[in-house]
């Protein structure tokens, strides 16, 4: 299986989410998986290396990599893509903050749904702008959008985007076309652009299915700035690469027109390793959503058993699990305490915004032992 991995060789591989806090503490909190790369990407990766060809490539017409994106956008999500259409970025937050930069003025309100993920608010706020919470509704059924409120923030005259997380990170939240269609009916009635961050569209578990916001009808293509990656997919974030487009007539030549000495030269790695995965390691993807969908499902199970007081919804993409703690009484960060006492490293809810206090976000990525042995040691720290 996947994520039957020996658990020596995950504590002691190089990076920060087994190195930050010592070989005694669980790490179940950055976006990383305890999973081994696809061996055609590794193959891809070595053999590009062993070639030597490891200067300047992938410049002249047509991109190798852009025709594999757009491939994939199409056989995937049957969204057609102009490979003419997309810019490439060293990573989603570097396209949302381009995005940001270049399709919004210095004091412009920038919505998105809280919690967030944290650069989200990093990046509006660093670049001069300020963030719009709309805060997310949890319903019995799963996470949803206030379209009221958002209405309601959208209609401020110095409110000029909207961020969306879809899937959303890090409530695991699949937007449907009738969500999506009513963003867009807002954003056009209130003239926002809509910056889509989708990195995480290959990980959705059935029934849902990701679509892709520039693809659900002519608006909201002629609305949207679509920010995504294989990088995550395929587990190999430190190779750095991923896509910026846009469509649109209006926001189009403006990511087309961003100063490529702003973007600076993609490695060339990131691009083999994409290629290699979107068109040799679909069986492999495939498995890795089945022991995802696998996890979560135990997920459920430990925390029914072990901590019943938790809310956590099983997300229907990413592996991620938004937890409410509030109900075990550990103040506003839960995570610290887990820490503390259990050693589990989980992410602070605090850090995704106001709606996070009690709560915490783990990454059910790991193998089931792993899993067993997280929960186990969070129910000790409690007392349990």
């Amino acid at each position: 299986m996947i994520f039957e991995l020996d658990a020596e060789r995950v504590r002691n591989r190089p990076g920060i989410k087994w190195g930050r806090e010592g070989p005694d503490v669980l790490a179940a909190w950055v976006a990383d998986m305890d999973v081994e790369l696809p061996a055609v990407v590794l193959d891809a990766v070595r053999e590009r290396i062993d070639s030597g060809g490891l200067g300047y490539d992938f410049y002249d017409q047509p991109i190798p990599v852009l025709r594999v994106f757009a491939k994939r956008m199409s056989e995937a999500f049957g969204w057609q893509v102009d490979p003419l259409d997309v810019v490439r970025v060293h990573d989603v937050i570097q396209g949302l903050e381009l995005a940001i930069t270049y399709c919004t003025e210095p004091g412009d309100g920038v919505i998105f749904q809280t919690p967030a993920y944290p650069p989200f608010f990093s990046s509006v706020e660093g670049h001069g702008r300020r963030v719009v919470p709309n805060p997310l509704i949890r319903h019995d059924d799963g996470w949803r959008l206030d379209l009221d409120h958002f209405e309601s923030v959208a209609s401020a005259p110095d409110v000029t985007a909207v961020i969306l997380c879809q899937p959303h990170n890090p409530c695991g939240m699949v937007l449907d076309a009738d969500d999506i269609a009513a963003v867009i009916d807002i954003a056009e009635r209130h003239d926002l652009v809509v910056i889509s961050d989708e990195i995480h569209c290959d990980l959705v578990y059935a029934p849902r299915r990701h679509l892709p916001v520039a693809s659900v009808s002519e608006l909201a293509s002629e609305r949207t700035v679509t920010v995504t990656a294989a990088t995550k997919s395929f587990n190999m974030a430190g190779l750095r690469m991923a896509f910026l487009h846009s469509a649109s007539s209006r926001y189009g030549p403006i990511v087309k027109k961003i100063p490529k000495r702003l973007i600076g030269g993609i490695g060339i790695l990131g691009q083999v390793a994409t290629i290699a995965g979107w068109t040799e390691a679909l069986d492999w993807l495939d498995e890795l959503v089945a022991g995802l969908d696998s996890n979560r499902r135990l997920l459920a199970e430990l925390l029914d058993e072990r901590l019943p007081e938790v809310q956590c919804r099983p997300p229907d993409a990413t592996y991620l699990a938004w937890m409410d703690c509030r109900e075990l009484g550990l103040g506003d960060d839960p995570a610290s305490v887990f820490l503390g006492r259990g050693r589990v490293y989980l992410n602070s809810g605090l850090d995704f915004g106001p709606e996070g206090a009690g709560h915490v976000r783990l990454n059910f990525a790991t193998s089931p032992a792993m899993l067993d042995e997280a929960t186990a040691r969070m129910a000790k720290a409690i007392g349990r």
